[in-house]
Formats: structure tokens, C-alpha cells, sequence
């Protein structure tokens, strides 16, 4: 059974619910980027204090830069 599970994402200044499967042996959970973006073209990624963009191609791509 595949169930998705309910996970707290902190993004820009807000808290927001983001549904996630659970994780799987393969690897961490699986997330939709449509659901992570939520209709915009880029995301701003805090990591071990530095800032990350994940952004959105022209063709459809996601690109992660520092």
C-alpha cells in the first residue's frame, strides 16, 4: 500500500503542508515538483547556511544553483 504522508516545509517566510510518500529503501521520499513549486518558476533552497535556487527552464527542466 502507498500512502502519503503529511510533512512541514518551510518556504520564503511560511510554513506550508506538503503530502510526500513515504520513504522507500531506494531512496528519501518521493515529492511532486508541481505540489514543491506551487505554480511558481523558482524556489529558494536554505542548506547548512547557504542559499540555493531551484528554478524552472524555459523547456521544463529544474536546474539547482547556488
Amino acid at each position: 500500500m502507498n500512502q502519503e504522508q503529511k510533512h512541514h516545509l518551510t518556504v520564503g517566510k511560511g510554513v506550508q503542508e506538503v503530502y510526500a510518500e513515504p520513504a522507500s529503501p531506494l531512496g528519501g521520499r518521493l515529492l511532486s515538483s508541481t505540489e514543491l513549486l506551487e505554480g511558481h518558476r523558482q524556489l529558494r533552497i536554505k542548506h547548512q547556511g547557504e542559499i540555493y535556487t531551484l528554478r524552472v527552464t524555459s523547456k521544463g527542466k529544474l536546474i539547482l544553483t547556488k
